[in-house]
C-alpha cells in the first residue's frame, strides 16, 4: 500500500462495523458499514479493472449516490484520474470540460445510465450498478489525481488538477477549520466534503432531500450555499455548518440563519485553488457584511497593487495552494484591515480609480430596490452596468440590462455568469 491516504482509509475501514453511509433510495433508507464499504470498493476495483479503457474517468452521477463514492475510491485504488463536473446543464461548456480533461471513460449509476444522451461526445460508458458480482482487487497502484473545474463566471471553466497527496493536504485544511467531531453524522453535498467525512471515520448521509437531515439526525452540514437556500423549513438537528463558495448578501445571510436556528455556522471565503482562505461566523458576517475575521492556518494573504482606498487583488500563498510556487491570484478585490479581510468585488468587474467595487454596489442595489428579484453590477467599457430581474429604480450614470432569467455559474448557481451577460449585451 503506497499511499498514506489509502492506507489510513483501509486501516480505519477494515472490520469496522460503524455505519459509513446512510443513503436514501426513493422513500427507503440504507445503511452501509465501513467494512461493507471497503468490500464494495474492492469489488468495484475488480469490475473497473476489466472495463476501463483509459486513465481519465468522469463520474456521471447527480445527485451524488452511494455508488459515486464507491467509484471514487475504486479509481483512486486503480491509479486513475477522476474527473468531477458539478453541472451538465450547459452542453457547450460540458463538451469543453470533457475535452480539457481528456476524458476516456464515463461511469454512470442506475439513474444516470439512462441520461447519457445529455452528454456530448462518444466516450465509453460503464454502469457502476453492475459491479456487485465482480471479483475483488485489493492492491493500490500509483497515486491518481482528481480533476475539477472553476465556476467559469468570467469565461470557460479552468481545470484544477490535484494529485491525491495534495488533495489530502487540502482536506486536512478543511478539517482544521470545519469543527467536525467524532460522533457527527455529516451531510456533504460536495465530493470533497463527503470524502473528508469518510476519511475522518464519520457517518456520511447521502440524500437529494436536504430536509431529510432532521429525520436521520444529521448534526454537521457541509453544503453549498445554493442547496442550503433550498431548505423548506428550519432544520433543528444541525449543530454546526460549514459553507462557502459564493458571496452572500444581507438578505441571503438572514435567510440561512433562519433555516439553521441551532447551528454555529462557519462561513468561508475560499477558491478552487486554495480551499479555505479566510473564515468567520455567519452571525458576525451578518453584522459586518463582506468581512471575514480570521485567516486559515497555513495561508498567507497579500493585497497586490492597492488603490487609493487600500483595495487590490487578493493573492494567496501556502503549501496547500495550487499555482506556480504555491501562489494564486484570486481575481478578487479586497483589503485587510486589523487582520480582517474585507471582500469588495471581482477585479475584472470593479474599478479602483472610481472607487467602484461590484459586491459593495450589489448590496446597495438590493437595498434600494426591494422589487428587484435579483441583480448584479459590473464595470464594463468604462461604465457601471447592472443586470437584473424584476423592477429597479434607474440612476443616472448606470446602464441597466433587464433579463427575464439571469444566467448563473454552473458550479455554485448563485454567482452571475458575467461572461454570458456581456455576450448578450454586445449583440
Amino acid at each position: 500500500m503506497k499511499n498514506n491516504f489509502l492506507q489510513e482509509f483501509v486501516e480505519k475501514a477494515r472490520n469496522n462495523p460503524k455505519t459509513a453511509f446512510i443513503y436514501t433510495e426513493g422513500f427507503r433508507s440504507n445503511k452501509v458499514s465501513f467494512q461493507e464499504f471497503l468490500s464494495d470498493v474492492y469489488k468495484m476495483n475488480g469490475y473497473l479493472q476489466k472495463k476501463l479503457t483509459g486513465n481519465n474517468v468522469l463520474i456521471f452521477s447527480y445527485p451524488y449516490s452511494y455508488l459515486f463514492f464507491v467509484g471514487i475510491f475504486s479509481c483512486v485504488f486503480l491509479g486513475k484520474n477522476l474527473v468531477i463536473i458539478d453541472s451538465f446543464s450547459d452542453r457547450n461548456k460540458t463538451r469543453k470540460m470533457l475535452e480539457l480533461a481528456e476524458v476516456t471513460d464515463i461511469l454512470t449509476d442506475r439513474i444516470t445510465s439512462k441520461l447519457t444522451f445529455l452528454l456530448p461526445g462518444k466516450n465509453k460508458t460503464i454502469n457502476l450498478s453492475h459491479f456487485y458480482n465482480s471479483g475483488s482487487f485489493e492492491t493500490a497502484r500509483e497515486s491518481s489525481s482528481i480533476i475539477t473545474f472553476t465556476s467559469g463566471t468570467t469565461g470557460i471553466p479552468k481545470v484544477i488538477k490535484r494529485n491525491i497527496d495534495f488533495l489530502e493536504s487540502q482536506i486536512t485544511l478543511i478539517r482544521n477549520n470545519a469543527d467536525i467531531r467524532n460522533d457527527d453524522i455529516t451531510y456533504g453535498l460536495l465530493p470533497m466534503y463527503s470524502l473528508l467525512s469518510v476519511l475522518m471515520n464519520n457517518t456520511c448521509f447521502i440524500s437529494k432531500r436536504i430536509n431529510d437531515c432532521e429525520k436521520y439526525g444529521v448534526t454537521m452540514l457541509l453544503a453549498p450555499i445554493k442547496k442550503i437556500r433550498k431548505i423548506k423549513k428550519p432544520v433543528q438537528s444541525i449543530k454546526r455548518t460549514f459553507l462557502g463558495g459564493a458571496i452572500l448578501y444581507k438578505k441571503e445571510t438572514q435567510e440561512i440563519l433562519s433555516k439553521l436556528p441551532n447551528a454555529e455556522i462557519t462561513y468561508v471565503y475560499g477558491a478552487s485553488e486554495g480551499a479555505v482562505i479566510y473564515k468567520t461566523s455567519l452571525k458576525n458576517y451578518a453584522a459586518n457584511p463582506f468581512t471575514f475575521d480570521s485567516a486559515a492556518n497555513g495561508i498567507a494573504v497579500t493585497i497586490m497593487n492597492p488603490d487609493k482606498n487600500g483595495a487590490g487583488e487578493i493573492v494567496i500563498s501556502g503549501e496547500t495552494v495550487i499555482g506556480e510556487n504555491h501562489t494564486h491570484n484570486t481575481g478578487d478585490y479586497g483589503k485587510v484591515v486589523d487582520g480582517k479581510l474585507l471582500l469588495l468585488g471581482r477585479k475584472k468587474y470593479s474599478c479602483g480609480e472610481k472607487s467602484f467595487y461590484n459586491y459593495e454596489y450589489d448590496e446597495y442595489l438590493r437595498k434600494e430596490n426591494p422589487e428587484m428579484k435579483d441583480g448584479f453590477s459590473f464595470y464594463f467599457e468604462n461604465s457601471v452596468n447592472v443586470a437584473y430581474c424584476g423592477k429597479v429604480k434607474e440612476e443616472t450614470g448606470v446602464i441597466y440590462h433587464r433579463f427575464r432569467k439571469l444566467p448563473y455559474d454552473l458550479k455554485h448557481k448563485t454567482k452571475l455568469d458575467y461572461g454570458k451577460v456581456i455576450e448578450k449585451i454586445k449583440k
